[in-house]
């Protein structure tokens, strides 16, 4: 309906505006605990790696994420009759997701992030792991902070959020784990890939939409409905960016053309073209020790076209696509509030614009 179409737009407007001048609230918060922690040099690793400063040794501004995960804990918040600590649990929650980017530079051997060296690549893996260990101790601080700030909410949510992070860690676990077996290993499985992104992903986007919500003063029913919002939206974020790894220009995305094959990723398209298509074949070249070439990384794609991999993808992201856009219409908002929520759905589904979504 064209009403819907126009109303969607100005949500989308108005849900990226408020993203963008939260983003700002959350990096005030935190530049302010980097200063205040000290004048040590690691401090000024956090800063860089933040986005809030050089490298000292070529003087450039730093560069950051988008602060989507903490953007988000503010607007369900926000949603929901605001909260004096909101912006601690964000800060909190960009904090941890940052320390764990720097952890995972180092066990991936990145030397590149956000179009700039990685930390443990200037200045070695030792303070890599040690000021990544920092920087989760400044999120445990903030935590404290928001606690001692409101005795009511702000213990609930620290409570709540430290659960997730130790979630997150179990994720990270898991992908160690898949990513030591062999692809024709029967542990690995569509549903243990599925559990592994889960918790290294998606749970803390729904720890952010939750958290928010909880701050807020949220009921536990509402709180949960948030948390599975955030879980889905999350979901569906890492199953395009599956898809987008093979199926789309690489121009739009600022990702390595066909990556996830080349580092051999047990990706849904991966675990669905070996249970569904030539598996001999794509297991022999997912075994190779040595890189794929360009003909073979082609040969990969032609097995995941010729066994549907391309459109169940498609189908599986479309499944969390559609629970975040009906969870957000189920809670007790406004249609304007629950119109914003559903508009993030809208962006995540149509990343690089390929994967088209039904009509509202």
């Amino acid at each position: 309906m064209q009403t819907g179409s126009v109303t969607l737009v100005n949500n989308m407007i108005d849900m990226q505006t408020f993203l963008q001048e939260e983003s700002v609230r959350v990096d005030a918060k935190i530049e302010q605990l980097l200063h205040e922690a000290g004048s040590l040099p690691m401090y000024h690793m956090l800063r860089y790696f933040m986005g809030y400063g050089n490298d000292l040794r070529h003087p450039t501004q730093g560069t950051h994420g988008k602060r989507t995960r903490s953007s988000l804990l503010l607007l369900t918040a926000k949603l929901f009759g605001g909260s004096s600590v909101a912006v601690d649990f964000a800060a909190a929650v960009e904090l941890f997701h940052n320390f764990t980017l720097i952890h995972d530079d180092i066990v991936d051997n990145d030397e590149m992030r956000r179009g700039q060296p990685t930390l443990w690549k200037l200045w070695g893996k030792d303070h890599g792991i040690n000021s990544g260990d920092a920087q989760l101790l400044l999120t445990n601080q903030v935590l404290l902070e928001a606690a001692r700030k409101d005795a009511v909410y702000g213990v609930a949510t620290a409570q709540l959020l430290t659960q997730y992070f130790l979630e997150i860690c179990e994720g990270q676990y898991l992908d160690f784990e898949l990513t030591k077996y062999a692809l024709h290993d029967p542990l690995v499985t569509p549903e243990a890939y599925l559990e592994m992104i889960r918790k290294k992903t998606a749970v803390l986007v729904g720890a952010a939409a939750s958290a928010g919500g909880m701050s807020a003063g949220c009921d536990d029913e509402v709180v949960q409905k948030l948390f599975t919002y955030g879980e889905s939206l999350g979901l569906a974020y890492q199953i395009v960016d599956d898809h987008v790894s093979i199926w789309e220009e690489t121009g739009a995305t600022g990702k390595r053309a066909y990556g996830d094959i080349i580092e051999r990723k047990k990706t849904y398209p991966a675990l669905f073209a070996r249970d569904h298509g030539d598996a001999t074949r794509l297991t022999a070249l997912y075994e190779k020790k040595e890189t794929l070439t360009e003909d073979e990384v082609r040969e990969v794609v032609n097995i995941f076209e010729k066994s549907g991999a391309r459109e169940a993808t498609e189908a599986y992201a479309h499944t969390y696509i559609e629970n975040a856009r009906s969870i957000a219409r189920s809670l007790p908002l406004d249609d304007t509030s629950k119109g914003i929520l559903v508009a993030l759905v809208e962006k995540v589904a149509r990343v690089a614009g390929t994967i088209e979504t039904p009509p509202m």
